[in-house]
């Protein structure tokens, strides 16, 4: 019996000394004394702790990075956003104000076409200020009824109220108007007022402060000839100044003739002709406007309502 369990011992001293052999890993113990009178409380904590956190920790890293750099690719995308949108608004904007000189931002000029103004015939006349001698040469695309950009702000300019230097935008209609005078007489258009700023019309409701009106004198005409020739163009708003001589035309809706015979209305910007002088609607006595004006130096029939 003795020699048949030897085997067996001598397994289990080898077994042992190797487990002894082996380097133990001393588990984590976090020993807690707060009170004398109570025994020491002992907390034991896995012996692999220090990996896991370790492995936490590296993963924390790992992330934080991946998360900072999507952060920066998101930064430089958002960047290159911005710069194509800034490019767009500034082609935008460049072609608003220069709608027909086909001009292109420099950021846009790979992105945007060509721009050309409207296809139409051509149509100028010229434009001189007795006030100040200014002259330009008006240009209207007579297919859309439009004006050249850079003619209509010297356009403004020269209509603009001399008291306050003001502009306002010019009718449309009251260009192609003296446009029309100018093809029918084939001379330049004389302006003696255009826009006049509000506090210095004595009108109730002045076409000239609506950038609708205008005062003209057509070289080589009088003032009767203009206003027959005006008359027999269908004008709108028509008024005769035979003391000054000029003619005033506006493009009012309905139709209005009216005779001033008032003295020093040499410059309707410095003394202005008044709304009650002798002003006269077709409409409502077709007659009186032909009939029935007053005779030199007296003033018409005035009407208190009435505008120029």
């Amino acid at each position: 019996m003795a020699s048949r369990h030897a085997p067996d011992l001598a397994s289990d001293l080898r077994r042992i000394r190797k487990e002894q052999g082996k380097t133990q890993r001393a588990r984590l113990r976090i020993v807690i004394a707060s009170d004398p009178s109570r025994p020491i409380r002992t907390i034991s904590l896995p012996a692999s702790l220090p990996t896991i956190a370790s492995v936490v920790a590296g993963t924390l890293v790992v992330a934080t990075a991946i998360l900072a750099c999507t952060s920066w690719r998101s930064g430089d995308a958002r960047s290159t956003l911005e710069q194509r949108v800034r490019s767009m608004v500034q082609a935008a904007e460049s072609i608003a104000l220069h709608p027909m000189r086909g001009r292109r931002s420099a950021e846009a000029a790979d992105s945007l076409p060509a721009l050309h103004a409207p296809a139409g015939e051509r149509g100028r006349f010229v434009l001189q200020s007795v006030n100040n001698s200014e002259e330009m040469e008006v240009e209207l695309n007579l297919t859309t009824g439009e004006v050249d950009a850079a003619s209509y702000l010297k356009l403004r300019h020269l209509m603009r109220c001399l008291h306050t230097t003001a502009e306002t935008p010019v009718d449309p209609r009251l260009i192609q108007l003296l446009y029309r005078i100018a093809q029918r007489t084939q001379r330049k258009i004389q302006l003696v007022s255009g826009f006049r700023a509000p506090m210095y019309s004595l009108a109730q409701l002045s076409y000239h402060t609506r950038g609708m009106a205008a005062d003209i004198r057509i070289p080589g005409m009088t003032a009767l000839m203009a206003r027959d020739l005006a008359e027999s163009m269908g004008v709108h708003g028509l008024g005769y100044y035979p003391v000054s001589g000029f003619i005033h035309v506006d493009v009012r809706d309905d139709r209005m003739r009216w005779t001033d015979y008032g003295q020093n209305r040499f410059d309707s910007e410095r003394v202005e002709h008044g709304s009650a002088r002798g002003e006269i609607s077709e409409e409502a006595d077709d007659a009186a406007s032909s009939d029935t004006s007053p005779a030199p130096g007296t003033q018409g029939q005035s009407d208190p309502q009435a505008t120029l």
